[in-house]
């Protein structure tokens, strides 16, 4: 398994020890904010991976490690949900002598030697506490170790490492154990179980979703029903499917460590489920870097190959503070809204406060830092007009209307996981269509929404992802485009709204800038929700409508990418910012 630079072991180890030491004790608190509950470091003593692709006898077979981490505990007598926090591989112990061109790490070493990456999400455990979850970060390096003759086993390893901590907070919840420093008896609901998983520690999280789906849901005492949510944050990708759990991605927009953000695949692959029951979001995090997250992983981030215009700029790039501050706030709006958990006190819904909320513009900002999102509901949820698979669906769409094309404008299909564009990294390569038009007077895409008008009188809101493609020589100009959104019904009643380089995140140009070196483009281009109410269409009937049309407005030549054109409903619960109670089916498109 291929591994980016992050895993090489850094500089600094003794003062890991350090950090462990101040876990017992909170943070001083800060003026006008609430004392968070503390984290404590715990300790299960040595057990061994069986290495069992090893040969039998071969001395690496058996491989040391510690089960240790960190916990944070709400105050209350519970049951509490529980979060398992996956720190990524940014190295354990110190390199050994190289013997080939791999740089190896001398495994076991002295706990005073460790790095002790679970410890920097310390403050990510004490905010989850805050909200009433029951915070666990499991010490995971010897699941990355590069050492005892496998480098990349890490979904070998993992397993039997994850089992050895369920299993401690199994027994815990049912009798007093000392260890993890406070009693936990009848504190765990572990019906509900989440995992935020940091860089690689996405492999893992992912392969336990897969794993548990299908599985009935477990007692309250159990641990091993399906995962209730699961929050990605800069994470590596790997194409081996999606599971049906409520899902969040984080994408840092200047990743040093896997610079094409093809994390981003997660939330294709979830968003191109037919049947998916849950929603999945994902958040493209302006000025953000991978290793910020961590407070004890290096901070020494490499600039990436073909660097996001302002990224290598240090006044461009978030703070390593401000970006955990970010993530100690998303986290627990993202598994309250998912979870069914709500515990906040202020500031409105937590699926509101994240982005979350159908009912909602999509943000421009989270938290007062910029972003650009991307949210998919539950199937039944979602009446799709086009969300292009194959070059077919660029005219026959999936309310079985055929669509026609104005004027000199054009459409063209971009397969999901290959490359839409010239130059720009697009995170994930999704399967869009790139309308384009030489003269904007006239240029449309009319979609009729079947040969019997459709009645979408139960849907709220039109959803459409967007980005200009910076690439094309039609968009030389760098200039906003405004699309018009037109609803016509069976009377031939029409009405319109734009959609301009002010929506946020959407039609203004791609940041990013020429390429002086070679011929191209330096930047990503986000593909970016945008979230149009119905009721902003007046004057039409929405239990007849005839089509859905897109136009353009302006005096310029441009090119858009386009995908996930459908209308959305929500359900009661959801009014209420919770994203995942389950319905009677709604009524789907023709196909």
């Amino acid at each position: 398994m291929w591994r980016h630079p992050c895993w090489r072991v850094g500089r600094s180890f003794a003062l890991v020890a350090l950090s462990l030491v101040a876990l017992v004790w909170p943070a001083p608190p800060v003026r006008g904010q609430p004392t968070l509950p503390p984290a404590h470091p715990y300790s299960f003593g040595e057990r061994t991976i069986e290495q069992t692709w090893q040969p039998r006898r071969d001395s690496a077979r058996s491989m040391p490690y510690r089960v240790e981490g960190i916990i944070a505990i709400p105050e209350g007598d519970g049951p509490f949900p529980l979060i398992l926090i996956f720190h990524s591989a940014h190295g354990g112990c110190p390199p050994d002598a190289p013997i080939t061109e791999l740089e190896l790490e001398r495994w076991p070493c002295k706990p005073s030697e460790e790095r002790r990456n679970d410890a920097g999400f310390a403050y990510l455990a004490r905010a989850l506490a805050a909200r009433g979850y029951v915070a666990v970060a499991p010490n995971l390096n010897a699941v990355y170790a590069a050492a005892y003759g496998s480098v990349g086993p890490e979904l070998r390893r993992y397993p039997p490492v994850l089992e050895a901590h369920l299993s401690h907070l199994v027994a815990a919840n049912r009798r007093r154990t000392e260890p993890f420093g406070v009693s936990l008896v009848g504190k765990l609901d572990l019906s509900r179980i989440g995992i935020l998983a940091h860089g690689h520690g996405a492999l893992l999280a992912m392969q336990s979703a897969r794993a548990r789906q299908g599985r009935p849901r477990a007692g309250s005492a159990d641990a091993n029903g399906p995962l209730a949510a699961v929050l990605l944050v800069a994470p590596l990708y790997s194409s081996e499917g999606d599971a049906d759990v409520p899902l969040g991605v984080i994408l840092p927009a200047c990743d040093g460590m896997a610079p094409d953000l093809h994390g981003q695949g997660y939330y294709e692959d979830a968003r191109l489920a037919r049947n998916r029951k849950h929603f999945a979001a994902s958040v493209y995090l302006l000025g953000a870097t991978h290793n910020a997250f961590n407070e004890v992983a290096p901070q020494n981030e490499p600039l990436t190959p073909s660097p996001v215009a302002g990224c290598p700029a240090g006044n461009a790039r978030l703070s390593p503070q401000r970006q955990r501050d970010f993530l100690a706030r998303y986290a627990p709006d993202f598994f309250d809204a998912s979870m069914q958990a709500p515990r906040s006190a202020s500031n409105g819904a937590p699926a509101s406060r994240a982005g979350l909320n159908p009912l909602d513009p999509a943000p421009i900002s989270l938290y007062d830092l910029p972003v650009r999102t991307a949210l998919a509901l539950g199937a039944v949820q979602r009446a799709i007009v086009v969300q292009p698979r194959t070059r077919d669906d660029l005219g026959f769409n999936d309310f079985g209307g055929y669509a026609l094309r104005g004027n000199a404008s054009h459409l063209d299909f971009c397969e999901y996981r290959q490359p839409c564009m010239r130059w720009a990294i697009q995170p994930g390569n999704p399967s869009q269509v790139r309308f384009s038009w030489t003269n904007p007077a006239g240029a449309k895409w009319i979609l009729p929404l079947g040969e019997a008008p459709a009645n979408l009188s139960a849907f709220s809101t039109l959803h459409l992802r967007v980005a200009l493609d910076p690439t094309d020589y039609l968009n030389a100009h760098r200039e906003p485009v405004t699309l018009t959104l037109t609803l016509t019904d069976a009377a031939g009643r029409s009405a319109s709204t734009q959609l301009d380089g002010a929506t946020p995140s959407a039609l203004a140009h791609s940041a990013g800038e020429v390429n002086r070196h070679a011929w191209g483009w330096i930047g990503h281009a986000y593909l970016a929700s945008v979230r149009v109410r119905l009721t902003q269409f007046t004057g039409v009937d929405l239990t007849r409508v005839q089509t859905l049309e897109i136009s353009v407005a302006g005096e310029r030549s441009g090119s858009v990418l386009l995908a996930d054109i459908e209308f959305l409903r929500v359900t009661p619960a959801q009014r209420s910012a919770r994203l995942d109670t389950h319905h009677a089916p709604t009524p789907q498109p023709r196909r």
